[in-house]
């Protein structure tokens, strides 16, 4: 077998493709590369200004409660107050009865006049004439 030089009428080519075929798929990758940073950048919004947002100020509300009727739950809101002293007030409620004042609290396990007077804004007023 004889060695072939290549011949200078041949074309030379890569991966089946003319050398001009060449020049334009390079040329082709560098515009849809350039066009796909040109969208990323646009989609992350790249050297735009931020958006202020104005707050308004938090506006007061008062959680209040009926003592007799709320469950551990509504109790468990209230400042010092967890899931298991909740759970407590709602037992002692249901094995004593209605509570006559607010005060009654303090025969709660758990429940000091430090806590309730934290609390006691909380508590709606309790109707005159409550049966236990």
């Amino acid at each position: 077998m004889e060695n072939q030089t290549p011949d200078e009428s041949t074309p030379q080519t890569f991966l089946g493709l003319h050398r001009s075929d060449q020049y334009f798929l390079g040329v082709l990758l560098i515009v849809i590369l350039c066009l796909s940073l040109l969208h990323l950048a646009r989609l992350s919004r790249w050297g735009t200004e931020p958006l202020e947002i104005e707050k308004q100020t938090p506006l007061p509300y008062d959680y209040q409660l009926d003592i007799n009727q709320a469950t551990w739950v509504e109790f468990a809101q209230l400042k010092q107050i967890g899931p298991v002293l909740a759970r407590r007030i709602v037992d002692y409620r249901e094995a004593h009865g209605p509570f006559r004042s607010i005060d009654d609290l303090l025969q709660v396990k758990g429940i000091g006049p430090k806590k309730l007077a934290a609390n006691r804004k909380h508590f709606l007023p309790l109707p005159p004439g409550v049966n236990p």
